[in-house]
């Protein structure tokens, strides 16, 4: 028993700063809506953009940070406008923090925003999800989009950005520049001390002791191109597959790859199956690839690639760029 006023006083101590902490994120997401709302409402006045033009945010960023501290970058003022313009009547009831609000901002639509904020609420999402799942509809629209475009008549070419030409034929998507060196058999020389002789890199962290043959063979390099024929075992998705790849004397490894440069939409969509169908139709299971290969920095830990096919009429076909040029994916940007 003696516990017990211990308990009851812990109990009391967590309700107290839960409510501290919940008004205090209140506070803020409403201070950031006034904040935008006093910048939308001042630049409606006309003089201060004649006085900064463009520069306003970046004046105000300056400025705000030497007397207020950290908080105040021109991105963050610039989502804090965004927001007051997608709630321009008044705050929304806070049930998210500002960090959830502010990954919610890029959905235009204020009906599926809202969906998103009471999925996030549901399930109880944090911020990265959130960015995810955004993302992940922001390009299932552009794909949709584009797509319409095309059965519209629009032309068969169609881009995420502004039409580089005069007619709907002469648009084109932004393209990957295509990987210059795609040479087979190039290898860096294993730094691998406990291993004698002949020690190769053959990727894929795989090292392989040779014979002084079949080390003179190849081309040994500081920048090996990373290029290898694989055989592709089995579309995940429009951007991602399985395949069986030949590292050489002998060796494969089995990796899964996702294409670079490029987005598809998820499965589960339309354009996600519409996206996956079109690969599998170029490369279903058994098909030869060339690829180049990038180790990724992803939290699924996968390599990117540049994939290569030939089609019936023996031409090299670059997957990535077809994707594109289809409309079902969007050029990611580093």
């Amino acid at each position: 028993m003696a516990n017990a006023p211990v308990s009851s006083v812990y109990k009391e101590l967590v309700t107290e700063i839960a409510t501290l902490y919940e008004g205090a994120r209140r506070a803020l997401v409403e201070a950031y809506w006034k904040i935008g709302q006093r910048i939308v409402q001042v630049e409606q006045q006309g003089a201060i953009k004649a006085a900064y033009g463009a520069g306003l945010l970046s004046k105000l960023s300056q400025d705000l940070a030497k007397q207020c501290g950290q908080g105040f970058s021109e991105s963050n003022l610039r989502r804090m406008r965004q927001f007051y313009l997608a709630h321009p009547k008044q705050p929304p009831a806070v049930e998210l923090s500002w960090t959830q609000y502010a990954e919610l901002l890029p959905i235009g639509d204020a009906v599926k925003r809202e969906r998103f904020v009471q999925k996030a609420i549901r399930e109880e999402l944090d911020g990265k999800t959130l960015r995810r799942l955004v993302h992940a509809e922001l390009v299932r629209e552009q794909v949709a989009q584009n797509l319409e475009k095309r059965d519209s008549g629009l032309g068969t070419r169609i881009t995420s950005n502004e039409s580089r030409g005069a007619s709907p034929e002469e648009q084109v998507p932004d393209l990957l520049a295509e990987p210059k060196d795609l040479t087979l058999r190039t290898y860096r020389k294993g730094e691998v001390s406990s291993v004698p002789g002949h020690t190769l890199d053959c990727g894929f962290y795989v090292y392989r002791e040779v014979t002084k043959t079949q080390y003179e063979s190849v081309t040994v390099t500081d920048k090996p191109s990373y290029a290898y024929e694989a055989t592709v075992e089995r579309v995940i998705d429009g951007d991602t597959l399985w395949a069986v790849i030949d590292i050489g004397f002998g060796t494969q490894v089995r990796e899964k790859l996702r294409l670079r440069g490029i987005d598809c939409p998820e499965l589960g969509s339309p354009e996600g199956e519409k996206a996956k169908r079109f690969v599998t139709g170029l490369l279903p299971a058994g098909s030869k690839i060339l690829l180049k290969t990038t180790r990724s920095d992803d939290k699924y830990g996968r390599y990117v690639a540049d994939v290569y096919y030939t089609d019936k009429d023996d031409r090299q076909r670059y997957l990535n760029n077809l994707l594109l040029e289809a409309g079902l994916a969007v050029r990611m940007y580093e």
